[in-house]
């Protein structure tokens, strides 16, 4: 095997395709429009797995078919189709990674754990931020009167929903309602939610972001190389004991 054919076979294999495709394409690509016979020929490999492995490379847009008569002759299409699979497989990933940023929150819900002991999750960088505001549409959309609490400071805004801009629309979509408690100016309300203001000379250093929701307690911060971070902690008397101090500070205001 020469440098050229393990390449391919390389790629290929990083891509999912088996040895005997992979082998099959590096066979195509140096021959003309040729019939199976020739292809398991120059490749080594039975006709039946030939043709398998051929059948694979057409449907993906490696290889083409044609017949004369009574006979099917195959050719390779160019290599760089091999960066249209890897375009196709990066969206797929993407697909991917949202639908697990969506219901892996609640599946470490539902895994078991010491009875009576509190569950507490660490996320890291935007797609952990994002896990977390999942996690928060998805419990409070199981509630009877879905509706959580937020502390919200001015430095963290801009951090919490970049990759997620879509969730207010999502949250009133919904229906589920939020009671905002705000560490200095901006972030108007939006439909279904309220917003009391504390200034920010009222609270030094306040860098950090707290949802209250169901039985849990969300604090997002920022690190110093600027990214974010957050804890999740699971625990009826945590939330519990959040929710009675932000009802009271609610009411002052």
């Amino acid at each position: 095997m020469n440098d050229d054919s393990y390449t391919i076979q390389k790629l290929l294999l990083e891509l999912g395709f088996s040895t005997n495709e992979a082998e099959t394409y590096w066979a195509l690509l140096n021959l003309e429009t040729v019939s199976i016979r020739k292809v398991a020929e120059r490749s080594g490999i039975n006709r039946g797995t030939t043709y398998d492995a051929i059948k694979k490379l057409i449907a993906v847009g490696l290889a083409s078919a044609r017949r004369s008569g009574q006979r099917e002759y195959f050719s390779a299409e160019s290599p760089e189709k091999i960066y249209d699979l890897i375009r196709d497989r990066r969206k797929e990933l993407l697909q991917t990674q949202r639908h697990a940023q969506e219901y892996i929150p609640t599946l470490i819900t539902k895994k078991a754990r010491p009875k009576g002991r509190p569950l507490v999750r660490y996320y890291e960088d935007d797609e952990g931020i994002v896990a977390i505001l999942n996690d928060v549409l998805q419990t409070c959309s199981q509630l009877d009167n879905p509706l959580y609490y937020v502390y919200s400071s001015r430095p963290l805004r801009q951090y919490l929903y970049r990759h997620f801009p879509e969730f207010t629309d999502r949250r009133i979509r919904e229906g589920i309602a939020v009671k905002v408690i705000a560490v200095g100016e901006g972030g108007d309300p939006a439909a279904v939610s309220e917003r009391k203001w504390l200034s920010e000379a009222d609270v030094a250093d306040v860098s950090s972001y707290t949802i209250i929701y169901d039985n849990k307690v969300a604090s997002v911060s920022i690190s110093d190389d600027q990214t974010p971070y957050g804890v999740v902690i699971e625990d009826n008397g945590v939330a519990g004991m959040q929710k009675q101090l932000f009802q009271r500070l609610w009411q002052t205001l």
